[in-house]
Formats: structure tokens, C-alpha cells, sequence
């Protein structure tokens, strides 16, 4: 793809946007077949997936952009649980001096605006931004955005070749760092992570741990640390900021925190610093004191080094007691004091009669309600920082008002119901848990039904910020933290009951599950040989064949919890060989063979019985040793779909009786 030559036809056309939208794609829900009606950009915002377009195939992740031509057949299956997209649909028209070039017979097939291309931008930000500002003026339709969005729809353009233009093949180290570099000075400020780093600029985080650290000489976070600590210094040195005030101006919610890493990077804790800075200032303007390069030692003025550092006051404001104070003042307020106890106790013994004609039993049961009443209060409103994808956010230790799109199952499971929950979410869990009470927050998410619930503690996962407004849009009803999802029941119960301070209902719902595993295991194992190898194949279309990793889709189980074998080729190719956020390989009907074990587990839905039957009349199914030995088993894919924990424990148990049922 030559990127000069799609400038030299952008230059020449005009473009009208039909249409933009953002859609999000789960596991089960994917777009097959679909014909575009328009040349389209594919900006990916988060999660993964398996892309086809014709005859091309690739797979797309977080910052990548795709360009498909009008007329294409499209494919897009989400690789781990969701992928999160923009699309903006476009027509190009060409001037009348070259439709005839355009509909010559010899070149209508090489069209450049329908030419089909895969690229990972250098500075993904800014595409993100401009793609992002398309889509919110494109919700408000008039004619004056359609004009709009023939400038926008240039500007993203002329940006996206001005990035590929001058970048070299591939890119190299010192462009990243560089890239990182600018990013994080302008955003140092906000919850800069690694990963968010590393999606930013389309590269592994580890990859650009390792670059950064190897030019740099320190790490990102390390980076990013000295630069706050930098601009805290100025702030101390030069405003008359509290600390408080400073630590969120640099992107610390916490204060003490803040304060330790200032600590760390000086030597001395923030007051010290603004401390010695006062007194440099002071000795150097007063003329009674001798220059700082006077051979004769200078008087260190007094200080009390045991200031602790909240303790803190900011000049103007008012100080009860100081040192500044007179005695004769300090006494009149002593003999003040001691004058308003003694009143209160006289006033105290004159209601004593009347205190002793009611019931005493009333009154400390009062006493202990308002204490009882007190100490609830106290522990609801108890926080603790808490470190997740987005930075660092002050939680509840003990939320009760939980909003969670995602991790309905898991809040059930330990016996927490939350307020609600995503549409999607909602309409998989009706048939397999008890959602009574739990409401409907919709796709995207609605703001407004989640701050008419009044939450204190807002469970997200990445797919869901962007169609409402990202993060900061969650974050301004109730504190927000924005997790991973790591398909393993165990870890994820574990990650939920930390954040609803859940640990011994955790640990009950874990001993339990894995007091399921061991039972199962012993049962299962008892059938089959250590040598037996295992595969996991699903059915969605007849172009869409999958082999199941050791993740989901009884995945885990199979392999991670039973320990049974993989075929070996799914073990080298696909557990080992995928992309880490993936939770299948998408095959090829005629490399089946390759990958079919001494058994095979197939995973089939409702809506792909035509595909399966198909498959199932082939020659190639019926040649397959484990269908000779009738070593098949079918599974239902929706049944298998999620492993939250309320269905992980349901999977073990229909495995197992599905792989023993035969023998």
C-alpha cells in the first residue's frame, strides 16, 4: 500500500459521511456476513477480535484502524469477551474528469478508496480524539453537521496519512519513547498506567517497559513520578497551596501518599522542604544576616522537626492556639473554659429531678441506638485507595449501593445484590440466576438511570466507558474502578469480594468450588487414560470454526482444574500460541484434522444448526477418529459462554457428566 498515492486520490475526490456509529460486539454476539454498504475507517477502542473482510483476515486490538470498501463482506468475531468499535460509513465522489478512469472495466477492481488496509496509527490519541469528537457531533443531525463532517472527515484523514507518511516501516524505538515521552508531559496529571501507555502507542506494555527503561534509564512510572514530584516542588516552593491541594493538582488523591513519595525523591517531607525554602528566602533578604558565602558559620534558626505534616496550616487561617498569643490572653481563656464546665454541670444537676420521674431503660437504650447508629456511620463512610486500570480511586471499604455493568453473576454469588446491571448482562443471567430487583441500565449504559440509583461504588470494565462518555462521566456520580476480566472464576470472585470487602464469603464460595473440582476431577480422570488428548471445537457458521484455549468455554476446566491433556497441536498453537487477550483460534474448516484430539468436545448454539449439520455431512467430519470412536461430545454454547461463578459451578457438573455418560 503505497500511502502517497492514497493522498494523491484523496486530493482529488470529495466525501459525504453517511453515517458513524460506536457498537460493542460480546462473545456469541458476532457480526457475520455483513455486506458494507459504504466504504467505512474502523477505529478499534477496546477488547479484541478476529476480522474478516473477504478474502483478508486479521486480528484487531485497541488503536487499530481499519479501511474496507464498499460492496465488502465483513466478519467480526469479539476474541475475549467484547470488542468496542467506531465506524464511519463515507462515500467518495469523484470529480467528472476521471469518472471515466474509475469505471474503466480494467481498473474498477482496483478502486484506491476501496482498497482494503490494516494499520496500528503512531499517535492512536489523537486519531482516538478526532474520531471520538466525529461521533458526539454526529448524534446532534442538522445540516450544518453535515457540513462539519465533511471538514472533520478531511482532517482525520489528512492526519492519519501525515502520521503514516513520516513514520519509519514499522516504527522505531526511539519514535515510541519519544511518543511516550510528549504523552505522559502532557499528561502527567491524570492516572497515567502502563498499560494505557503501551494500548496508546499499539505495543505490548512490557515491550515498552523494557524501551523505555533501556533509552531512559528509569521506568514510565518511575518517569512520571519525578516529574510530579518536580512541578510539587515549584508548587511549595513558589504558591501557598496546602498539600492537599497540591497532590491533586499533580493527579494524588491522597495526600500521605503524595507525601511519602516527595519524601522519598528529597530526602525530606514537603512541609520541611517549603520549610527551608522560607528560611533561605529570609535569611538571604535580611540585611542583619551575613551572605551565604561568608566564611563565618550562619545560625540555624529553630524548628521543631517533629511537625506532622497534616497538621499543617496555610497562612489566613485562624490558629486557636499559638505561640504568638499573649499569657495574659492565654489565661483569659483557660478561666473561660473552666467557667462554661462549671455552668454546664450546674445546668446538668437542675435537670436531675426531672431525668430521675422517666424510665432509665428508655434512655440507654437511647444511648446505645445513638452509639450503635454512630459506629455504622463511621464504618459506611470509611475509604480506602484502591488501584485499578484507570488510577488510583478512593472506595467505600464497605459499599452497600453498587452499580456493576459486568460482574452481576459475582456480586449474587456472594451474596450482594447490585443496584443494576447492562442489558446484555442481564438478558444472558435471567435464565441462569435470580435477577429480581436488579434494573436494566441499557446498552450504552445510562447515566442517568445510574445516578437516580444513587450508587456508591460504580464496577466497570473498559467496554462500557466510551458510548457513555468515558471514564470521568462514571466517575462523577461515584467513585468508578474500571477491572480486567481474567476468565477464571477463582481470580475474578476473588478481585469482586476484595472490592465489596466480601473475604471470608470469598473464601466460603472458593473452598466450595474447589471441593467441586476435586470430586469432579477424580471422576472424570477415572475414564481416561493420562495419555488421552483433549479438543474444543465450536461451530458458528460455515465459514467460522474455533479451537477453544484453556480460558473459557469449559476451557479451564478441561485443562486447568482437571489437568487432562490438550491435542497436542492446540497445546502449541493455540494455548501457547495465540495472542494473550484471545480466547480461541479462529481455523479453517479443511485444518480441523490438525487439531482434533482423541476427543472432541463440540460447542454448538441453536442458531448454527444448519453450519453443524453441514460440517457433520462432510467427508472430513466423518474421517476424524474421534467421531469413529465416538468420542464426540456437544455441549451448549450459551451454557458455556460466561464463567462467571454461579455458571462456573453449574459447567463442572454438565462436564462431567457429559465426558462420563458414555462410559
Amino acid at each position: 500500500m503505497s500511502w502517497e498515492d492514497q493522498v494523491q486520490h484523496w486530493n482529488q475526490v470529495s466525501a459525504t459521511v453517511l453515517d458513524i456509529r460506536h457498537k460493542v460486539l460480546w462473545e456469541g454476539q458476532d457480526w457475520l456476513s455483513y455486506s458494507l454498504p459504504a466504504n467505512i475507517f474502523l477505529l478499534v477502542v477496546s477488547g479484541s477480535a478476529y476480522m474478516r473482510v473477504d478474502e483478508q483476515k486479521c486480528y484487531i486490538k485497541r488503536n487499530h484502524l481499519i479501511h474496507a470498501g464498499k460492496g465488502g463482506v465483513v466478519d467480526i468475531l469479539p476474541a475475549k469477551q467484547e470488542v468496542s468499535f467506531y465506524l464511519i460509513y463515507y462515500k467518495a465522489n469523484w470529480p467528472m474528469s476521471t469518472v471515466q478512469w474509475v469505471e474503466d472495466g480494467r481498473k474498477k477492481k482496483e478502486q484506491p478508496l476501496r482498497a482494503f488496509y490494516h494499520v496500528i496509527p503512531p499517535e492512536p490519541n489523537v486519531i482516538h480524539n478526532q474520531v471520538r469528537r466525529m461521533h458526539e457531533e454526529w448524534r446532534h443531525p442538522c445540516v450544518l453537521v453535515q457540513i462539519r463532517m465533511r471538514a472533520m472527515l478531511f482532517e482525520f484523514v489528512h492526519e492519519l496519512f501525515s502520521q503514516l507518511e513520516h513514520v519509519k516501516e514499522n516504527g522505531s524505538s526511539s519514535d515510541l519513547v519519544a511518543n511516550a515521552l510528549r504523552y505522559i508531559h502532557e499528561h502527567y496529571t491524570e492516572a497515567v498506567t502502563m498499560n494505557q501507555l503501551a494500548d496508546l502507542l499499539g505495543c505490548s506494555s512490557s515491550y515498552m517497559y523494557r524501551l523505555f527503561k533501556a533509552e531512559i534509564g528509569k521506568s514510565p512510572n518511575e518517569y512520571i513520578i519525578g516529574i510530579r514530584m518536580e512541578q510539587a516542588r515549584q508548587y511549595l516552593m513558589t504558591t501557598k497551596l496546602t498539600l492537599r491541594e497540591i497532590a491533586v493538582a499533580i493527579g494524588y488523591s491522597d495526600v500521605y501518599y503524595f507525601s511519602r513519595l516527595y519524601k522519598k525523591q528529597y530526602g525530606v517531607s514537603p512541609l520541611i522542604s517549603r520549610k527551608r525554602e522560607f528560611d533561605n528566602q529570609t535569611q538571604q533578604l535580611n540585611p542583619l544576616n551575613p551572605s551565604l558565602s561568608s566564611i563565618v558559620p550562619t545560625r540555624l534558626l529553630s524548628y521543631n522537626q517533629n511537625v506532622i505534616e497534616n497538621d499543617y496550616q496555610d497562612e489566613g487561617e485562624i490558629e486557636l492556639i499559638s505561640k504568638k498569643h499573649s499569657t495574659a490572653s492565654m489565661t483569659a481563656l483557660v478561666m473561660l473554659c473552666l467557667s462554661l464546665l462549671v455552668s454546664a454541670c450546674q445546668g446538668g444537676n437542675s435537670n436531675t429531678d426531672v431525668q430521675r420521674q422517666g424510665s432509665q431503660a428508655p434512655q440507654s437504650t437511647n444511648t446505645a441506638d445513638s452509639a450503635s447508629a454512630g459506629n455504622d456511620a463511621e464504618s459506611a463512610s470509611e475509604t480506602r485507595m484502591y488501584k485499578h486500570k484507570y488510577g488510583e480511586t478512593e472506595i467505600p471499604k464497605s459499599p452497600t449501593r453498587v452499580v456493576t455493568a459486568y460482574h452481576l453473576g459475582h456480586m449474587l454469588a456472594l451474596g450482594e445484590r447490585p443496584l443494576g446491571a447492562a442489558t446484555y448482562i442481564l438478558q444472558y443471567s435471567e435464565s441462569a440466576m435470580d435477577t429480581t430487583g436488579v434494573k436494566d441500565l441499557g446498552a450504552p449504559l445510562s447515566l442517568e438511570l445510574i445516578a437516580d440509583l444513587e450508587p456508591d461504588l460504580i464496577i466497570l470494565i473498559e467496554a462500557y466507558l466510551e458510548p457513555s462518555g468515558g471514564y470521568d462521566a462514571f466517575n462523577k456520580i461515584a467513585p468508578t474502578v474500571v477491572i480486567e476480566v481474567n476468565q477464571d472464576p477463582v481470580k475474578d470472585i476473588r478481585l469482586i469480594g476484595d472490592l465489596l470487602g466480601k473475604g471470608e464469603e470469598t473464601e466460603q464460595w472458593v473452598s466450595q468450588y474447589e471441593d467441586k473440582i476435586a470430586q469432579t476431577k477424580e471422576r472424570v480422570r477415572g475414564v481416561f487414560g493420562p495419555d488421552e488428548t483433549f479438543t474444543i471445537l465450536n461451530v458458528r457458521s460455515e465459514k467460522i470454526r474455533m479451537i477453544y484455549r484453556d480460558r473459557n468455554m469449559g476451557g479451564n476446566i478441561l485443562y486447568s482444574y482437571w489437568g487432562l491433556k490438550p491435542q497436542e497441536k492446540v497445546l502449541s498453537d493455540v494455548i501457547n500460541g495465540i495472542d494473550d487477550e484471545s480466547s480461541y483460534l479462529d481455523i479453517s474448516e479443511e485444518v480441523i484434522p490438525e487439531f482434533v484430539g482423541d476427543h472432541l468436545i463440540l460447542a454448538t448454539a441453536p442458531d448454527a444448526d444448519e453450519s453443524v449439520n453441514h460440517l457433520m455431512n462432510s467427508g472430513l467430519w466423518r474421517n476424524l477418529d474421534a467421531v469413529k470412536n465416538n468420542r464426540v461430545y456437544r455441549i451448549n454454547f450459551d451454557q458455556f459462554l460466561f464463567n462467571d461463578p454461579i455458571s462456573a459451578m453449574k459447567q463442572v457438573d454438565i462436564l462431567a457428566d457429559v465426558l462420563t455418560a458414555k462410559r
